[in-house]
C-alpha cells in the first residue's frame, strides 16, 4: 500500500522527493504521506510529545531507545 496506495497530491509529492534525492523516500516518509490525517500531523505530534516532551529521560536517550528498538524490528531508519 505504501509505494502505490498515495492520493495524487501525496504521490506528487513522494514523486519530488525520488526526483530530487534520487533515492527512494523512507518508510516512515511515505507513511506519513499515506493517510495525512491519520499519520501526518497527529501522529508527528504524538512522536514530538513523546520524544521531545517532559521526561525523566533526555531526549538522546530517548532517540536511542526509539533507534534500538526500530533495529530489533529491523525498521532502519
Amino acid at each position: 500500500m505504501l509505494d502505490r496506495g498515495h492520493a495524487p497530491d501525496e504521490a506528487a509529492t513522494l514523486a519530488e522527493i525520488r526526483e530530487r534525492s534520487g533515492q527512494e523516500p523512507l518508510g516512515v516518509v511515505k507513511t506519513l504521506l499515506y493517510r495525512p490525517e491519520r499519520f501526518g500531523r497527529p501522529f508527528s505530534e504524538e512522536l514530538d510529545r513523546v520524544l521531545r516532551g517532559p521526561s525523566d529521560w533526555s531526549v538522546g536517550e530517548r532517540e536511542l531507545f526509539a533507534g534500538f528498538t526500530s533495529s530489533l524490528n529491523q525498521c532502519l531508519f
